[in-house]
């Protein structure tokens, strides 16, 4: 190991010269490192949140913390610990998720990492979702597993056509998608509305 990287932000300040210079580095696959980080450098907040790797922060919820925190200096707020526990007003943020936050802003190295990072990167905050599309104005919820395509995808294919995502049944829900081994009491509750 020539331990050019250390931490996750060290990908950053690399050496090309020493790079460079190793077995099978040509000038050309250099250029190609360099243009591949140099793209990497921008990036949306909830996949800054997901790519840390925080134990039960899936791309579901770093994306709930994204919609909810807006920026990525509120992201860096989370070292409080009376501001993590706000996040319990996020619908679909349990307490299993606001621990494991605690947790890792609990860690000096992590903490670090995260500024390190916040450096090198450009996060961009929170953008609001296309509100134009064939679902402009419908409101989805799923409950159950979902057969031929994952939930992270469908969720992703009604906002990229302008429809929106609940956690739970309001007034304002127009479709309920029932997969698998629905949550009965949600079913029972849209079907009261």
């Amino acid at each position: 190991s020539l331990g050019l990287i250390k931490f996750p932000y060290d990908i950053f300040n690399l050496d090309y010269n020493k790079i460079s210079q190793l077995d099978g580095w040509g000038k050309q696959s250099v250029e190609n490192l360099k243009k591949s980080i140099k793209k990497s450098e921008k990036v949306s907040l909830d996949k800054f949140i997901f790519s840390l790797g925080i134990r039960h922060i899936g791309q579901e919820n770093a994306k709930l913390l994204s919609e909810f925190l807006r920026k990525k200096e509120n992201f860096f707020r989370l070292k409080n610990q009376n501001y993590i526990q706000e996040l319990i007003n996020i619908d679909g943020m349990g307490d299993t998720q606001i621990n494991s936050l605690k947790i890792f802003f609990n860690e000096k190295v992590n903490l670090d990492v995260i500024l390190n990072l916040s450096k090198s990167l450009n996060i961009q905050n929170f953008k609001e979702k296309n509100s134009t599309g064939k679902l402009k104005d419908q409101v989805f919820m799923f409950t159950g597993k979902l057969n031929n395509i994952s939930r992270a995808e469908a969720k992703s294919l009604i906002e990229n056509n302008g429809g929106k995502i609940v956690s739970n049944v309001n007034n304002k829900l127009d479709y309920l998608v029932i997969g698998d081994k629905p949550t009965n009491k949600k079913v029972d509750l849209a079907k009261k509305k």
